[in-house]
């Protein structure tokens, strides 16, 4: 209990979603139908949602069948590529020195510090 505690008071809620999202689809099988499925309009009983397949496109990309990841859905390889960019970006955030926090309120607008 002490370790979630200290994960969540220390690392982003984002980078945990993000992290454990993407190690969730490289263990399971992406042949495997029975999988849960978080789509709104799948549980809804829509037979076409545009974003399916894209968890499935990752996961394929994780087991190295590429083929069968852009038959699954033709932007897997870019969302991965843009979690990937975004969880290392967290990571970095997190390992700075410095954060917005520290900034001067009146420069958050513009992204600048001033000089005193």
């Amino acid at each position: 209990m002490r370790l979630l505690r200290a994960l969540r008071s220390n690392v982003p809620l984002e980078l945990l979603f993000w992290s454990f999202g993407l190690l969730y689809l490289a263990i399971i099988n992406p042949n495997s139908s029975t999988h849960f499925s978080f789509c709104i309009l799948k549980n809804l009983g829509f037979a076409h949602c545009p974003g399916c397949g894209l968890g499935s496109s990752i996961s394929y990309i994780f087991h190295g069948d590429l083929a069968q990841s852009f038959s699954s859905h033709p932007l897997g390889l870019f969302a991965l590529i843009v979690i990937a960019h975004r969880i290392i970006t967290l990571i970095k955030l997190q390992l700075s020195p410095t954060t917005l926090n520290d900034a001067d309120p009146s420069s958050r607008s513009a992204g600048l510090r001033t000089v005193n």
